[in-house]
């Protein structure tokens, strides 16, 4: 049994009285409607009686879950043309600059040393950088020392860009993700690689914009 009712500061209220209902619960519907579920044995005027009673509570826990539900449905919006240019050009501007800046710092600060022991020269040049518009990745690195960036790394707070792109310099030195690899991001990064890739998957939202 349901009824619908329109609230002067609520706004639309959906009441639900259902056996399957043990107690009475406040759910915002995907259009952004009030819904009131509450058992058999409650009263569709006791219902009322209580979103009257708790009328402003009621209307901050609505106001913070719409505001929730309109955030999520821009995260998965897809990108438009004319914001897909303005992301492309912005991370011509800042992608190769903070790549050479990085591999430089690797260069100058980090020591690695080969099979037998010896230290490696330069062991995070690379050879091209290729900007892409990825889907499933930051970024990547190819046999031939090449690094590809995803353009959506602008997107990214700024120690989160930088803590990719060391990441895919790490890469040149350890082609896998071994402990080796691991243990030299985080070398790379101050100590911070388990923070960081924790932080990083809160931006997934961004990459799925894009499919």
């Amino acid at each position: 049994m349901q009824k619908t009712v329109v609230h002067p500061l609520l706004g639309e209220i959906l009441y639900v009285k259902s056996a399957k209902n043990k107690t009475l619960r406040l759910t915002v519907t995907p259009a952004g409607h009030l819904r009131v579920s509450f058992p058999l044995f409650v009263s569709f005027s006791a219902a009322e009686r209580f979103v009257e009673e708790n009328m402003e509570k009621i209307a901050v826990f609505a106001g913070r879950v719409r505001e929730r539900q309109a955030l999520r449905q821009q995260e998965t919006k897809p990108y438009t043309t004319q914001e897909l240019q303005q992301i492309r050009a912005k991370a011509r501007q800042i992608l190769p600059e903070s790549l050479e800046r990085n591999a430089r710092r690797l260069n100058e600060t980090v020591k690695v040393r080969n099979r037998l022991g010896f230290t490696v020269h330069n062991p995070f040049n690379y050879n091209r950088l290729f900007i892409k518009n990825n889907r499933s990745n930051w970024g990547s690195c190819s046999s031939k020392r090449n690094i590809n960036l995803n353009m959506h790394l602008v997107e990214l707070p700024e120690e989160l860009r930088e803590f990719v792109i060391v990441h895919e310099l790490c890469h040149l030195v350890y082609p896998d993700h071994g402990e080796k690899f691991h243990a030299l991001v985080n070398l790379s990064c101050g100590g911070k690689e388990k923070e960081y890739s924790r932080t990083l998957r809160k931006y997934s939202h961004l990459l799925k914009r894009n499919t």
